[in-house]
């Protein structure tokens, strides 16, 4: 009932049937899983900043321009994993994973514009 999301770096809800349909039991595995892996998501977060972190040491210590551009672009990947983890995190106990995907598709479109 998850997929892990090796951008991420965390499993996601992944489910062939929505979750008001499920067993209760089903509803109650899925929850505690989902619990488990929401409470993963701060750490997840911290290792990301410090790749960032890194980062931008990296960029203060190069002088070649297309090597600090790319710095710069995994350092915008890691601030969008940061936010998606951060939106992920926001999910409700209700465990409503479209919504959430929604959400990350419509703040996605957003940045695009």
């Amino acid at each position: 009932m998850f997929r892990r999301d090796e951008r991420l770096g965390i499993d996601l809800p992944d489910f062939t049937v929505p979750f008001e349909e499920m067993s209760v039991a089903d509803q109650e595995d899925v929850l505690i899983r989902w619990e488990t892996i929401r409470a993963r998501i701060p750490e997840q977060i911290m290792r990301f900043e410090n790749v960032i972190e890194d980062l931008l040491a990296a960029v203060h210590e190069e002088e070649d321009w297309d090597v600090i551009a790319m710095h710069f672009a995994e350092i915008s990947d890691y601030a969008s994993r940061i936010n998606e983890l951060n939106t992920w995190r926001r999910v409700d106990q209700g465990l409503h994973p479209k919504s959430a995907e929604d959400h990350l598709a419509r703040e996605h479109q957003a940045r695009e514009k």
